[in-house]
């Protein structure tokens, strides 16, 4: 159990709703609903009562509230009270992310923030890419590390690309898929396939859509996953492949087999994205990590 258990358990019992819960949070609420389900989990408890109307606490989900705030109001006053004897102060930073794509490079930043700030404290927010965006113009995050958002939506903030990925599908090694060393996207309009859940990750689409000359009504979806772990295990038991950046490979594996798009098939470039005008020192700082850390080598 990690103390973000507790705090997003709080936000839900407060809010008693799972899109304001994780607005409050700002992060997006498929990572909120696997939290609360492992905390369920770990306590062998059921803490919350989930129907389509309402979400309510159970007997152990009052209990467990009650509990959890405690055990906050003490660890911020432990953390206040070590702070002040050690005459030191934390400096901390709200980061966007999408996990998948940023798999590779997140501990190489972090290495090198280390080295540039070595008493920074870091929060990683699991978000979708409209949602750091926001967060980035009402400063709620210092920065992002994401793919380069499209140009509509870069008013006033700045990508640095330090990651260029091909572009391909994965698919199950016993599918038939998997004997193409490449593929023209094309080949794959009309195909079935697992993507991500439309509402949580529309960038997504807009990819995919882009890269296959359909319209995003075109792409048919045999099944929609809630982040990359589920995705690729529904590609991993042969349900369809799916398209998708080779960092994808970063999470799974040799689980699967990445196939390759041939032809000119623009490569995915994930790096850091900020604010233009207003950056704070400790978010300059962390720029500068992710400049270290990244070469903008393709893969």
């Amino acid at each position: 159990m990690e103390l973000r258990h507790l705090r997003y358990f709080i936000a839900v019992a407060e809010e008693l709703n799972f899109s304001r819960a994780a607005e409050r949070l700002h992060i997006s609420q498929p990572p909120l609903s696997r939290q609360i389900r492992d905390l369920e989990a770990e306590l062998n408890v059921t803490l919350l009562e989930r129907t389509r109307q309402s979400v309510r606490l159970t007997s152990a989900g009052r209990i467990t509230l009650l509990h959890a705030r405690k055990l906050l109001r003490n660890t911020d006053l432990l953390r206040s009270e070590a702070q002040i004897a050690a005459g030191t102060e934390q400096e901390e930073l709200h980061i966007g992310y999408a996990p998948s794509p940023t798999a590779e490079i997140l501990s190489l930043i972090l290495c090198r923030l280390q080295e540039l700030a070595p008493r920074a404290r870091v929060t990683f927010h699991d978000l979708n890419q409209a949602e750091m965006v926001l967060g980035l113009h009402r400063r709620t995050l210092d920065a992002a590390t994401t793919i380069r958002p499209r140009l509509a939506e870069m008013r006033g903030l700045r990508f640095e690309p330090l990651r260029r990925y091909r572009l391909g599908i994965i698919c199950a090694t016993s599918s038939p898929w998997s004997k193409y060393k490449s593929l023209p996207p094309t080949t794959l309009v009309g195909i079935p396939l697992v993507g991500y859940q439309v509402e949580d990750f529309p960038e997504y689409y807009q990819i995919v859509s882009e890269v296959m000359g359909i319209t995003t009504g075109r792409i048919k979806v045999r099944q929609q996953c809630d982040g990359a772990v589920s995705l690729v295990a529904a590609v991993e038991s042969g349900r369809a492949p799916a398209i998708v950046g080779e960092f994808i490979l970063a999470i799974a594996g040799d689980r699967v087999r990445f196939v390759p798009f041939s032809g000119s098939t623009p490569r995915v470039q994930v790096g850091i994205l900020y604010r233009n005008s207003g950056l704070s020192k400790r978010a300059k700082i962390f720029v500068d990590a992710c400049r270290r850390s990244g070469d903008q080598k393709d893969k």
